[in-house]
């Protein structure tokens, strides 16, 4: 019997993962959790992160068992893979920044990782930095700012001035490639490549949709079914949850302590 995919996420960044993965699987039957009571994860330390996406992924599951988890989020990712795989037999697919194709395609290259402050100060990056990037300079800007932007553009639209005043001074270099470290950034990638003109924005997202078709395929898309689960009754426009087959969500009490 298929089973749905579980997609989580501290708020709706990972709404532009989902529509990856849906240009691949076009009849996915998902559910979308998002920790809006904990949004931002950009500014949580480390412990309180595994902590909440363990408490949510069960929450989760105790409402419907799903067949594959995706931590659409690259902060949560970072620090909470390990401890997901080692909890759940079944595929956990995470996102990271994209800073090995992203050197890959610029060898020589001047590169701008945006991501939030615990994914640009993570050993995880640094890692990334030290396998990938042989003769690349890679530059890094962490922000929560940027991300409540971003999730902010959701409801008020883009505002490329607002995105310009968080990112600053880094407006002011040329960069050949713009990582993108968190997933709400494609939500206003129309205002990043104003303000980085020439610069190439590269995320995971199509990586990780190819990932998902390959570890899941047609298991992951026999009856279509769509739901939306949340920590508060934060979430976005109707409108733009219309668009993935979604309406209000359905409020998901996390357990106290981790299952």
């Amino acid at each position: 019997m298929a089973r749905p995919l579980l997609i989580i996420d501290s708020g709706s960044g990972g709404f532009t993962i989902l529509t990856a993965i849906l240009t691949k699987i076009p009849s996915l039957s998902y559910t979308y959790a998002a920790d809006y009571a904990g949004y931002p994860y950009g500014n949580r330390g480390a412990e309180e992160i595994v902590s909440r996406v363990k408490r949510l992924v069960s929450a989760s599951q105790n409402q419907l068992d799903h067949a594959m988890i995706v931590v659409a989020c690259n902060t949560a990712s970072t620090y909470t893979l390990p401890t997901l795989r080692k909890a759940y037999d079944i595929p956990i697919v995470g996102v990271v920044p994209a800073i090995k194709p992203a050197c890959e395609r610029y060898p020589k290259g001047k590169i701008l990782l945006l991501a939030t402050p615990s994914t640009v100060e993570g050993s995880y990056i640094d890692n990334l930095v030290e396998s990938y990037a042989i003769g690349v300079s890679v530059h890094r800007f962490g922000s929560v700012d940027l991300v409540k932007v971003a999730e902010d553009s959701l409801h008020k639209g883009e505002h490329t001035d607002l995105v310009r005043s968080v990112v600053g001074r880094k407006a002011d270099f040329r960069y050949d490639a713009i990582v993108l470290g968190c997933t709400h950034f494609p939500l206003i990638a129309t205002s990043l490549r104003e303000i980085f003109s020439g610069a190439d924005l590269i995320d995971s997202a199509s990586g990780i949709a190819e990932r998902v078709q390959r570890l899941g395929g047609d298991d992951l898309c026999k009856r279509a079914s769509r739901r939306f689960f949340a920590t508060s009754n934060c979430s976005p426009p109707l409108a733009f949850l219309h668009q993935f087959g979604l309406s209000k969500p359905q409020i998901l009490r996390m357990p106290f302590s981790e299952m």
